[in-house]
Protein backbone atom coordinates (compact mmCIF):
# COMPACT_ATOMS: atom_id res chain seq x y z
CA UNK A 1 0.00 0.00 0.00
CA UNK A 2 0.96 3.66 -1.14
CA UNK A 3 0.52 6.52 1.24
CA UNK A 4 0.24 9.93 1.06
CA UNK A 5 -0.34 12.97 2.59
CA UNK A 6 -1.68 16.63 1.64
CA UNK A 7 -1.74 19.27 4.08
CA UNK A 8 -3.46 22.37 3.92
CA UNK A 9 -2.78 25.02 6.39
CA UNK A 10 -5.00 27.08 7.44
CA UNK A 11 -2.87 30.67 7.46
CA UNK A 12 -4.36 33.69 8.56
CA UNK A 13 -2.43 36.91 7.77
CA UNK A 14 -3.22 39.87 9.01
CA UNK A 15 -2.46 43.64 8.18
CA UNK A 16 -2.76 46.70 9.96
CA UNK A 17 -4.42 49.61 8.51
CA UNK A 18 -4.89 53.23 9.70
CA UNK A 19 -8.65 54.89 9.27
CA UNK A 20 -9.61 58.33 9.00
CA UNK A 21 -12.47 59.97 10.24
CA UNK A 22 -13.94 63.25 8.95
CA UNK A 23 -15.93 63.34 11.54
CA UNK A 24 -15.39 62.85 15.45
CA UNK A 25 -17.29 59.84 16.68
CA UNK A 26 -19.82 60.54 19.71
CA UNK A 27 -18.14 59.96 23.22
CA UNK A 28 -19.86 57.19 25.03
CA UNK A 29 -20.44 54.89 22.05
CA UNK A 30 -21.53 51.24 23.00
CA UNK A 31 -18.58 48.68 22.87
CA UNK A 32 -19.42 46.35 20.00
CA UNK A 33 -18.05 43.15 18.30
CA UNK A 34 -17.32 41.32 14.99
CA UNK A 35 -15.40 38.26 13.81
CA UNK A 36 -12.99 37.76 10.94
CA UNK A 37 -15.50 37.78 7.86
CA UNK A 38 -15.24 35.61 4.67
CA UNK A 39 -13.51 32.31 5.13
CA UNK A 40 -10.36 32.92 7.01
CA UNK A 41 -10.05 30.43 10.79
CA UNK A 42 -13.46 30.89 11.74
CA UNK A 43 -15.34 27.92 11.36
CA UNK A 44 -18.16 27.34 13.94
CA UNK A 45 -19.82 24.39 11.59
CA UNK A 46 -16.32 22.40 12.01
CA UNK A 47 -14.50 22.55 8.41
CA UNK A 48 -16.74 25.32 7.66
CA UNK A 49 -15.61 28.95 7.08
CA UNK A 50 -18.21 31.01 8.53
CA UNK A 51 -19.83 31.11 12.38
CA UNK A 52 -23.79 29.92 12.12
CA UNK A 53 -26.75 31.39 13.58
CA UNK A 54 -27.03 31.02 16.75
CA UNK A 55 -23.84 30.73 17.58
CA UNK A 56 -21.64 32.57 20.55
CA UNK A 57 -18.38 33.50 22.05
CA UNK A 58 -17.26 34.86 25.55
CA UNK A 59 -15.78 37.80 26.04
CA UNK A 60 -13.40 38.57 29.13
CA UNK A 61 -12.15 42.32 28.85
CA UNK A 62 -11.25 45.38 31.24
CA UNK A 63 -10.26 48.90 30.85
CA UNK A 64 -7.20 50.79 32.31
CA UNK A 65 -7.43 54.13 34.05
CA UNK A 66 -4.45 55.70 35.41
CA UNK A 67 -2.64 52.20 34.95
CA UNK A 68 -5.26 50.74 36.93
CA UNK A 69 -6.82 47.62 35.06
CA UNK A 70 -10.64 47.78 35.62
CA UNK A 71 -12.92 44.67 34.70
CA UNK A 72 -15.82 45.42 31.89
CA UNK A 73 -16.73 41.96 31.13
CA UNK A 74 -16.44 38.62 32.51
CA UNK A 75 -17.09 35.91 30.59
CA UNK A 76 -19.95 37.60 29.26
CA UNK A 77 -21.26 35.72 26.25
CA UNK A 78 -21.99 37.37 22.86
CA UNK A 79 -24.02 36.01 20.84
CA UNK A 80 -25.47 36.63 17.27
CA UNK A 81 -28.79 35.58 15.01
CA UNK A 82 -27.10 35.94 11.90
CA UNK A 83 -23.38 34.62 11.89
CA UNK A 84 -22.76 38.16 11.21
CA UNK A 85 -24.70 40.75 13.96
CA UNK A 86 -23.11 40.33 17.27
CA UNK A 87 -25.02 41.36 20.58
CA UNK A 88 -24.79 40.70 24.33
CA UNK A 89 -26.99 41.95 27.33
CA UNK A 90 -25.94 45.11 29.44
CA UNK A 91 -24.57 47.31 26.49
CA UNK A 92 -21.56 48.66 28.12
CA UNK A 93 -19.84 52.15 26.72
CA UNK A 94 -16.31 53.18 26.12
CA UNK A 95 -14.80 55.20 28.82
CA UNK A 96 -13.05 58.58 27.43
CA UNK A 97 -11.54 58.16 30.75
CA UNK A 98 -9.72 55.18 30.26
CA UNK A 99 -6.45 54.98 28.40
CA UNK A 100 -6.85 51.60 26.35
CA UNK A 101 -9.07 48.51 27.04
CA UNK A 102 -8.03 44.99 26.52
CA UNK A 103 -9.85 42.39 25.26
CA UNK A 104 -10.10 37.93 24.77
CA UNK A 105 -12.45 35.82 23.72
CA UNK A 106 -13.30 31.70 23.38
CA UNK A 107 -15.77 29.85 21.60
CA UNK A 108 -16.13 26.56 22.57
CA UNK A 109 -19.58 25.17 22.27
CA UNK A 110 -19.50 21.62 23.77
CA UNK A 111 -17.30 22.86 27.08
CA UNK A 112 -17.13 25.21 29.37
CA UNK A 113 -13.91 27.64 29.04
CA UNK A 114 -13.73 30.09 31.79
CA UNK A 115 -11.62 33.20 31.49
CA UNK A 116 -9.28 33.99 34.78
CA UNK A 117 -7.14 37.28 35.09
CA UNK A 118 -5.44 38.38 31.75
CA UNK A 119 -7.62 36.21 29.48
CA UNK A 120 -5.91 32.97 31.10
CA UNK A 121 -7.87 29.75 31.25
CA UNK A 122 -6.86 27.40 33.72
CA UNK A 123 -6.53 23.65 32.50
CA UNK A 124 -9.58 22.10 32.00
CA UNK A 125 -11.05 18.99 30.83
CA UNK A 126 -11.54 18.12 26.95
CA UNK A 127 -12.65 15.18 25.00
CA UNK A 128 -12.83 15.35 21.43
CA UNK A 129 -15.24 13.00 19.90
CA UNK A 130 -14.42 13.83 16.50
CA UNK A 131 -17.02 15.94 15.11
CA UNK A 132 -17.31 18.66 18.06
CA UNK A 133 -15.39 20.64 20.11
CA UNK A 134 -14.08 22.80 17.45
CA UNK A 135 -12.41 25.16 19.86
CA UNK A 136 -11.73 28.90 18.76
CA UNK A 137 -9.43 31.16 20.87
CA UNK A 138 -9.10 34.59 19.39
CA UNK A 139 -5.74 36.88 19.51
CA UNK A 140 -6.36 39.40 22.08
CA UNK A 141 -7.09 42.73 21.00
CA UNK A 142 -6.01 46.11 22.65
CA UNK A 143 -7.84 49.67 21.95
CA UNK A 144 -6.28 52.98 22.73
CA UNK A 145 -7.93 55.92 23.37
CA UNK A 146 -9.40 57.73 21.57
CA UNK A 147 -12.55 55.79 20.81
CA UNK A 148 -14.60 55.36 17.60
CA UNK A 149 -17.79 53.31 16.75
CA UNK A 150 -16.13 50.27 15.26
CA UNK A 151 -17.00 47.23 17.25
CA UNK A 152 -14.02 45.48 18.69
CA UNK A 153 -12.57 43.12 15.97
CA UNK A 154 -11.62 39.26 17.29
CA UNK A 155 -9.55 36.76 14.89
CA UNK A 156 -10.59 33.45 15.86
CA UNK A 157 -8.20 30.22 15.22
CA UNK A 158 -8.81 26.62 15.83
CA UNK A 159 -6.94 24.88 18.83
CA UNK A 160 -7.81 21.91 16.90
CA UNK A 161 -6.53 19.98 13.90
CA UNK A 162 -8.25 18.44 11.43
CA UNK A 163 -7.85 15.47 9.73
CA UNK A 164 -9.29 13.34 6.27
CA UNK A 165 -9.02 10.20 4.82
CA UNK A 166 -9.40 9.03 1.32
CA UNK A 167 -8.63 5.65 0.22
CA UNK A 168 -7.87 4.70 -3.61
CA UNK A 169 -6.50 1.89 -5.67
CA UNK A 170 -3.83 1.26 -7.47
CA UNK A 171 -3.31 0.91 -11.69
CA UNK A 172 -2.12 -2.66 -11.05
CA UNK A 173 -5.69 -3.29 -9.54
CA UNK A 174 -7.68 -1.71 -12.22
CA UNK A 175 -9.57 -5.15 -13.22
CA UNK A 176 -9.94 -5.92 -9.41
CA UNK A 177 -12.90 -4.77 -6.92
CA UNK A 178 -11.48 -3.54 -3.91
CA UNK A 179 -14.17 -3.08 -1.07
CA UNK A 180 -13.19 -1.65 2.38
CA UNK A 181 -14.96 -3.60 5.18
CA UNK A 182 -13.28 -1.67 8.25
CA UNK A 183 -10.88 1.58 8.78
CA UNK A 184 -10.19 2.91 12.23
CA UNK A 185 -7.77 5.36 13.97
CA UNK A 186 -6.23 3.89 16.91
CA UNK A 187 -4.15 5.11 19.98
CA UNK A 188 -5.02 8.57 19.03
CA UNK A 189 -5.25 11.59 22.17
CA UNK A 190 -8.68 12.24 22.42
CA UNK A 191 -9.00 13.92 25.42
CA UNK A 192 -7.15 15.83 28.15
CA UNK A 193 -7.04 19.09 29.83
CA UNK A 194 -5.99 22.71 27.48
CA UNK A 195 -5.18 25.77 29.27
CA UNK A 196 -4.51 28.97 27.88
CA UNK A 197 -1.83 30.50 30.12
CA UNK A 198 -0.97 34.16 28.33
CA UNK A 199 -0.33 35.31 25.06
CA UNK A 200 2.92 36.05 23.02
CA UNK A 201 2.41 39.47 20.70
CA UNK A 202 -1.39 39.08 20.98
CA UNK A 203 -1.43 35.21 20.11
CA UNK A 204 -3.09 32.91 22.87
CA UNK A 205 -0.20 30.19 24.05
CA UNK A 206 -2.11 27.09 24.42
CA UNK A 207 -1.45 23.86 25.85
CA UNK A 208 -2.17 20.36 26.19
CA UNK A 209 -1.42 18.17 29.32
CA UNK A 210 -2.97 14.62 30.67
CA UNK A 211 -3.99 13.06 27.24
CA UNK A 212 -5.29 9.59 27.25
CA UNK A 213 -6.11 8.06 23.69
CA UNK A 214 -8.80 6.65 22.08
CA UNK A 215 -10.17 5.06 18.72
CA UNK A 216 -12.11 7.29 15.44
CA UNK A 217 -14.01 5.05 12.99
CA UNK A 218 -15.16 6.25 9.61
CA UNK A 219 -18.71 7.61 11.27
CA UNK A 220 -16.46 9.74 13.55
CA UNK A 221 -16.42 13.04 12.14
CA UNK A 222 -17.99 16.00 11.37
CA UNK A 223 -19.60 14.40 8.34
CA UNK A 224 -20.07 11.16 8.81
CA UNK A 225 -19.41 8.42 6.29
CA UNK A 226 -21.92 5.95 7.44
CA UNK A 227 -21.17 3.42 4.53
CA UNK A 228 -17.52 2.25 3.72
CA UNK A 229 -17.11 1.95 -0.45
CA UNK A 230 -17.74 -1.43 -2.00
CA UNK A 231 -15.83 -0.78 -5.09
CA UNK A 232 -13.10 1.64 -4.56
CA UNK A 233 -12.09 3.65 -7.75
CA UNK A 234 -10.99 7.24 -7.56
CA UNK A 235 -10.03 8.66 -4.29
CA UNK A 236 -12.73 8.25 -1.79
CA UNK A 237 -13.50 9.68 1.59
CA UNK A 238 -13.45 7.24 4.52
CA UNK A 239 -12.83 9.70 7.05
CA UNK A 240 -14.34 13.71 6.37
CA UNK A 241 -13.50 16.66 8.56
CA UNK A 242 -12.38 14.71 12.28
CA UNK A 243 -11.40 17.28 14.51
CA UNK A 244 -8.56 16.01 17.01
CA UNK A 245 -6.19 17.38 19.75
CA UNK A 246 -2.68 18.34 18.37
CA UNK A 247 -0.48 15.44 19.05
CA UNK A 248 2.81 13.80 18.35
CA UNK A 249 2.68 11.27 15.62
CA UNK A 250 4.20 8.37 17.44
CA UNK A 251 4.49 5.06 15.95
CA UNK A 252 1.68 3.64 18.65
CA UNK A 253 -0.79 6.00 16.33
CA UNK A 254 -1.71 3.80 13.60
CA UNK A 255 -4.36 3.49 10.70
CA UNK A 256 -5.93 -0.32 10.39
CA UNK A 257 -8.20 -0.85 7.58
CA UNK A 258 -9.59 -3.96 5.86
CA UNK A 259 -10.78 -5.18 2.80
CA UNK A 260 -11.35 -7.21 0.04
CA UNK A 261 -10.22 -7.77 -3.12
CA UNK A 262 -11.35 -9.45 -6.00
CA UNK A 263 -9.96 -10.26 -9.57
CA UNK A 264 -11.16 -10.71 -12.94
CA UNK A 265 -11.70 -14.39 -12.28
CA UNK A 266 -14.16 -13.37 -9.16
CA UNK A 267 -11.37 -14.73 -6.54
CA UNK A 268 -11.11 -12.80 -3.50
CA UNK A 269 -8.41 -12.02 -0.98
CA UNK A 270 -9.73 -10.63 2.71
CA UNK A 271 -7.02 -8.21 4.49
CA UNK A 272 -7.96 -7.98 7.74
CA UNK A 273 -7.03 -5.13 10.13
CA UNK A 274 -3.78 -3.64 8.11
CA UNK A 275 -1.89 -1.33 9.97
CA UNK A 276 -0.39 1.90 8.72
CA UNK A 277 1.76 4.23 10.30
CA UNK A 278 0.66 7.50 10.55
CA UNK A 279 3.95 8.85 10.44
CA UNK A 280 4.82 7.32 7.38
CA UNK A 281 2.66 8.82 5.47
CA UNK A 282 4.59 11.18 2.97
CA UNK A 283 4.09 14.33 0.67
CA UNK A 284 4.50 12.53 -2.81
CA UNK A 285 1.68 10.37 -4.31
CA UNK A 286 3.79 7.97 -5.91
CA UNK A 287 4.71 3.79 -5.92
CA UNK A 288 7.38 4.30 -2.96
CA UNK A 289 7.00 5.61 0.74
CA UNK A 290 9.78 8.00 0.82
CA UNK A 291 11.23 11.34 2.69
CA UNK A 292 8.69 14.15 4.06
CA UNK A 293 6.74 11.88 6.46
CA UNK A 294 4.55 14.22 8.61
CA UNK A 295 5.07 13.57 12.46
CA UNK A 296 3.04 15.68 14.27
CA UNK A 297 -0.61 17.05 14.07
CA UNK A 298 -0.63 21.02 14.42
CA UNK A 299 -2.99 23.26 15.61
CA UNK A 300 -4.77 25.48 13.06
CA UNK A 301 -3.80 22.83 10.38
CA UNK A 302 -6.03 20.77 8.36
CA UNK A 303 -4.10 17.20 6.84
CA UNK A 304 -5.48 15.03 3.78
CA UNK A 305 -4.51 11.30 4.13
CA UNK A 306 -4.60 8.97 0.95
CA UNK A 307 -4.06 5.62 1.42
CA UNK A 308 -3.49 3.94 -2.02
CA UNK A 309 -4.47 -0.20 -2.25
CA UNK A 310 -2.07 -2.14 -4.53
CA UNK A 311 -0.85 -5.87 -4.48
CA UNK A 312 0.87 -8.25 -6.34
CA UNK A 313 -0.19 -11.91 -6.81
CA UNK A 314 1.87 -14.40 -4.63
CA UNK A 315 3.54 -16.64 -7.92
CA UNK A 316 5.78 -19.63 -7.92
CA UNK A 317 8.59 -20.71 -9.68
CA UNK A 318 10.11 -24.26 -9.41
CA UNK A 319 13.55 -25.76 -10.03
CA UNK A 320 15.06 -29.31 -9.74
CA UNK A 321 18.62 -29.52 -8.67
CA UNK A 322 21.16 -31.57 -10.22
CA UNK A 323 22.27 -34.71 -8.44
CA UNK A 324 25.29 -33.61 -6.69
CA UNK A 325 28.48 -35.72 -6.77
CA UNK A 326 27.72 -39.70 -7.80
CA UNK A 327 29.44 -42.29 -5.49
CA UNK A 328 29.83 -45.61 -7.29
CA UNK A 329 32.07 -48.36 -6.20
CA UNK A 330 30.46 -50.27 -3.20
CA UNK A 331 29.54 -53.87 -3.32
CA UNK A 332 28.54 -56.73 -1.52
CA UNK A 333 27.99 -60.09 -2.31
CA UNK A 334 25.19 -62.25 -0.65
CA UNK A 335 26.12 -66.12 -0.76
Amino acid sequence: MKQALFLAVTALTLAACAKTYEVEPEIGSAIGFKTWANGMTKARTAGTSTFDDGDSFVVEGYKTISGTPVNVFDNTTVSTTDGTNWTYENTRYWDSQATSYTFFAVSSPNTTLTFGANGTIAATDVTFSGKNNDILVANSVEVSAPYTTDPVHFVFKHIGAMVDLKVKKAAALSDATVAITGVSLENIDGSGKVAVSGYSTNVPTVAWTNLTTTSYTNESGVESVATLPTNVTTATDLIKKLIVIPQTLTDAKVLKISYQITDGAGNTNTFEDVPVKLNQFDRTDDETNTAEFISAWAASTHYTYTLTISANAISFTAEITDWGTVVDGYNYLVD
